[in-house]
C-alpha cells in the first residue's frame, strides 16, 4: 500500500472556495424557500378549512334548532285554537306551539313563544324565546324563510297575513354565512310542519 498518497491528501487542507460556498448557500436558500413555502400554504390551508368547518357546525347547530322548533309549530294539545305563525315574513318566522299543553302558548320555560330575526345590518340571527333577543350565529349574510302551502305553491306577499299564515305547510329556510377565512357556506331546509 502506497502511504505517500494519502498522507498528501491528508495534508492538503485548502477546503471550500468561495465560490463552491455560495453555490452551497444558493441551493440550501432554495430548497429552504420551496419548503417554507409549503409550509406556509399548509398552514393557510388548515386555518380555512378549521374557519369554515367551525362555522358550518354553528350554521347546523342553529339550523337544527330552528328545523326542531318548525316542526314543532302548531302544537295544541288543548285544542286551543291559537296561530301557528305569529309571524311570517322573509326575514322573520315568529313559532307558537303549547309545549307544556296548558292551553296557551305564553310561556317561557319551556319557550312556546319563539321569534327567529335575521337582522342585515349587523349579520346577526337571533332567536328570542320570551326573554330577549339571543344572537346565535353571527357572520350570517342572507336568512330566506320561504312558505308553501298543502300543494307545494309559494305563498307571496310578505309578510303572510293571518289567512295565508293558516294555509302554510312546509317552511323552506336559506340560510347563507361567511366563515372568517374559508369562504362562504350556505345551507337550505324545508320544513313540513307535523301538527296541522
Amino acid at each position: 500500500m502506497n502511504a505517500k498518497p494519502i498522507a498528501n491528501l491528508l495534508r492538503d487542507r485548502r477546503g471550500m472556495t468561495l465560490v463552491e460556498m455560495m453555490i452551497a448557500v444558493t441551493v440550501f436558500g432554495m430548497i429552504m424557500g420551496v419548503v417554507m413555502g409549503f409550509l406556509v400554504d399548509s398552514r393557510d390551508s388548515y386555518t380555512q378549512t378549521r374557519s369554515r368547518a367551525q362555522t358550518q357546525q354553528g350554521m347546523r347547530a342553529v339550523l337544527s334548532l330552528l328545523t326542531a322548533e318548525i316542526r314543532s309549530a302548531g302544537c295544541d294539545p288543548q285544542t286551543a285554537g291559537f296561530d301557528t305563525f305569529g309571524l311570517a315574513d322573509a326575514a322573520t318566522l315568529q313559532i307558537r306551539m303549547d309545549l307544556n299543553g296548558d292551553g296557551d302558548v305564553t310561556d317561557n320555560d319551556p319557550d312556546e313563544t319563539v321569534t327567529w330575526t335575521y337582522n342585515a345590518a349587523t349579520d346577526e340571527l337571533s332567536r328570542n324565546g320570551g326573554n330577549g333577543d339571543q344572537v346565535l350565529l353571527r357572520r350570517v349574510t342572507a336568512v330566506t324563510f320561504n312558505y308553501f302551502d298543502a300543494n307545494g305553491a309559494l305563498l307571496a306577499g310578505l309578510p303572510l297575513s293571518a289567512a295565508d299564515r293558516a294555509q302554510v305547510r312546509t317552511v323552506e329556510v336559506i340560510l347563507q354565512g361567511e366563515a372568517a377565512k374559508g369562504g362562504p357556506v350556505d345551507y337550505t331546509t324545508r320544513v313540513a310542519l307535523r301538527n296541522i
